[in-house]
C-alpha cells in the first residue's frame, strides 16, 4: 500500500539509480489532500540506493507546479519484490484515472535516458525547477513588469 510522504518534494537520480520509469499517457484531474486540485502526471519510479531499492509514486500537479510522492515503505531486495511493488504502484495509479506506458528504462540509449533525467519533473529535487514551471514564472514576472510601465507611464 503506497502513502503520501512530505518529505519529498523530488527524486533525483543518476541514470545507474533508476531501475524502472513510468509515465502517464494522460492528465487527469485529481484532488489530493493538503493539494490544490488539479491535471496531474503520475510517474512510477524504481530506484536503487545503497544495498536495497524501493518503488515511488510521483504526482506532478501542471498547474500549481506542485506534487506529492507516494512511497510503500518497503525496502525491496529481490527482482520478484521490484515486480511486485511496481505491480501495485501501477495498480494505484490506475485507481485514480492514470493510464501508464512503460519506458523501458533499462533498453532505453543513454541519451535518451539523460533527456529523461533532464526533463521529468520526478527527476527534479523541487517541482518549481522543472523548466516549464520556471519559464511561466517569468513570464507572469514579464507581464506584471510590463503592466507596471505601462501605468507608471500615466
Amino acid at each position: 500500500m503506497f502513502t503520501i510522504d512530505e518529505r519529498y518534494r523530488g527524486l533525483p537520480a543518476s541514470r545507474d539509480q533508476v531501475l524502472a520509469l513510468h509515465l502517464s499517457l494522460n492528465t487527469p484531474h485529481v484532488a489530493i489532500p493538503g493539494k490544490q486540485a488539479g491535471p496531474a502526471q503520475a510517474f512510477v519510479v524504481g530506484l536503487r540506493g545503497g544495498q536495497s531499492a524501493g518503488v515511488f509514486v510521483y504526482l506532478y500537479l501542471v498547474e500549481a507546479g506542485d506534487c506529492a510522492v507516494y512511497v510503500s515503505g518497503r525496502r525491496i531486495q529481490s527482482a520478484d519484490e521490484l515486480r511486485e511493488d511496481e505491480d501495485d504502484a501501477l495498480a494505484f495509479v490506475e485507481s485514480l484515472g492514470f493510464m501508464m506506458d512503460n519506458a523501458n528504462w533499462r533498453s532505453a540509449a543513454p541519451a535518451q535516458q539523460d533527456e529523461w533525467l533532464k526533463t521529468l519533473p520526478v527527476f527534479f529535487r523541487e517541482p518549481t525547477l522543472v523548466p516549464a514551471v520556471k519559464a511561466r514564472a517569468e513570464e507572469k514576472r514579464n507581464v506584471a513588469t510590463t503592466l507596471g510601465r505601462f501605468l507608471a507611464a500615466f
